[in-house]
């Protein structure tokens, strides 16, 4: 590794360790008071999320989400957020917001390995989906991109709208993270 980007790295961890973590009695204390835990979000990696997907995908009833968004919605969503990580985003934060915030924020992501954002918020300049999308519609367009991530070479990938270039890994990193935080809307 290059001394800047040590010193780069470095500080950014510096400054994740900065934000609060919550403790781990008040987690065990959050988990003791849900009845069931998700499997969505017991997931390590979109590998894991692909399986889940797949189950999914084989059995007809489906699942529920609480908010606005449709299932279908969500899920072609999350789908599309890996195709642009492929193809390139429609609409950039600044590079001074991507080198700064946009890097806080993943490093904090990432080091909490939870992420937390707007569930009912497009991404900026994407294609507008339908709240009708069905739910196998939802379903396969994200196994399909899942897919194609796991094929493409690191060197292909596109910057983040908002975090900037991301190694493969730390992709499948804000990927899950993202496609897990909507799925700790799911009604069990």
């Amino acid at each position: 590794m290059k001394r800047k980007e040590f010193i780069k790295r470095s500080a950014l961890l510096y400054t994740a360790l900065q934000f609060p973590v919550q403790s781990e009695s008040k987690q065990d204390e959050d988990k003791s008071t849900q009845t069931k835990e998700s499997p969505w979000l017991e997931a390590d990696d979109l590998a894991d999320l692909r399986v889940l997907l797949v189950g999914l995908q084989s059995d007809p009833k489906g699942i529920q989400i609480a908010g606005n968004w449709s299932p279908g919605k969500v899920l072609t969503h999350c789908a599309q957020s890996i195709e642009y990580s492929l193809n390139g985003y429609p609409e950039m934060k600044s590079s001074l917001f991507r080198g700064s915030v946009g890097k806080i924020a993943f490093s904090v992501f990432a080091f909490k390995n939870k992420m937390n954002h707007g569930l009912e918020e497009p991404i900026p300049g994407a294609e507008e989906i339908s709240n009708a999308t069905e739910l196998k519609v939802g379903i396969t367009r994200l196994i399909k991109a899942i897919d194609d991530f796991s094929k493409t070479k690191e060197s292909s990938l596109r910057p983040h709208f908002a975090y900037g270039e991301l190694t493969k890994e730390e992709y499948d990193v804000a990927h899950s993270l993202h496609i897990k935080n909507h799925m700790e809307r799911v009604l069990l």
